[in-house]
């Protein structure tokens, strides 16, 4: 029998470098967010000859393609590759005692006009995809735009505000997610993402689950959820309230005052603003023996943990190496809306 690996295949400005620094590496990780962070590659190196803080030492800004290749993990004679992405060195530390050197990298570069880059501009009459896929195109990224709901305004204004931030906000506004990764901008409807079938199923007592932790509270969630917009246009109150299936005994009620175009606008609103609301409720972490199937906004089900089994939403995931292991962060799965 074969014994198991996990492997870090790097390219360096496109340049292949695995083989070399196979030799040198420490420890890498790669952290998977489903939405609102940049996705982060960290890789610490053994430095004890000093060649890299010398002729190896890689260029701030440098791009990294990564991808975790494991072999004989989950069955003898099977090789998988998890591709990570793209990423782009933002900052290098060093440290003796011992001496080695941390490579830091973010899917969101620096480089782009995406970010620290601040802007003025105003659309008219546009759609939410119009401005992602404007908004792209100049960063030189593409887009994915995975949801049906396009809502549309009359007016937008970006008034000095970096492009992610802007963008970030709009989709917050139309209770949608927003991801950044492999030189592409996501946007999706958490919804959607939810009802997807699970990768795996967790089971109490399973050999890889290495700990696990939980959290479930009632603070900052909500029964109802009420959408009120009054147009001075036309002179039109619009209002609606939804009240959440099995929903928590807390009383409380959000208000949202956002432009809508109309009821059926003002209920989609109302659903989503509550789903992000009350989403946060139950929660549960876990580290596990390795698996290329966890990833960010994908699902899995918990089973034998009493209450608080059912299926979970993957918000975050950490893969780490060298041993392999994934960290997860779960929130639970909403019914009903």
């Amino acid at each position: 029998m074969q014994a198991r690996r996990a492997r870090l295949k790097l390219l360096y400005n496109n340049k292949d470098i695995s083989a070399d620094l196979a030799a040198y590496l420490k420890s890498f990780s790669y952290t998977d967010h489903a939405s609102g962070k940049a996705d982060d590659l960290q890789i610490t190196v053994e430095d004890r000859d000093g060649r890299w803080m010398g002729d190896w030492m890689p260029d701030k800004g440098a791009t990294l393609k990564a991808a975790l290749v494991t072999e004989h993990w989950q069955e003898q004679d099977k090789t998988e590759e998890l591709p990570l992405g793209i990423f782009e060195i933002d900052s290098i530390d060093g440290k003796s005692s011992p001496t080695e050197i941390t490579i830091k990298a973010l899917s969101i570069p620096e480089s782009s006009s995406l970010r620290g880059e601040e802007k003025t501009r105003s659309w008219e009459k546009v759609k939410l995809s119009a401005i992602a896929g404007d908004i792209a195109s100049n960063a030189g990224f593409s887009l994915f735009y995975d949801t049906e709901d396009d809502p549309e305004r009359d007016r937008l204004e970006q008034t000095e505000q970096s492009d992610l931030a802007f963008l970030q906000k709009i989709c917050e506004d139309a209770g949608l997610s927003l991801k950044i990764a492999d030189q592409q901008i996501v946007i999706f409807d958490d919804e959607k993402y939810e009802s997807l079938d699970p990768v795996m199923t967790i089971k109490r007592g399973q050999s890889w689950i290495v700990d696990h932790s939980f959290s479930t509270s009632t603070c900052n969630v909500y029964s109802a959820c009420k959408v009120e917009y009054y147009s001075s246009n036309n002179n039109q109150n619009i209002s609606y309230t939804f009240t959440a299936p099995n929903k928590p005994a807390t009383g409380k009620t959000l208000v949202v005052n956002q432009r809508v175009s109309s009821l059926g606008e003002a209920e989609r609103l109302a659903k989503k603003k509550l789903r992000k609301q009350n989403r946060e409720e139950t929660k549960m972490s876990f580290t596990l023996i390795g698996d290329v199937r966890l990833l960010a906004a994908t699902t899995v089900l918990v089973e034998g943990y009493g209450k608080l089994n059912g299926k979970y939403f993957i918000e975050e995931a950490e893969h780490t190496g060298c041993g392999y292991r994934a960290k997860l962060d779960l929130r639970k799965v909403l019914e009903g809306y």
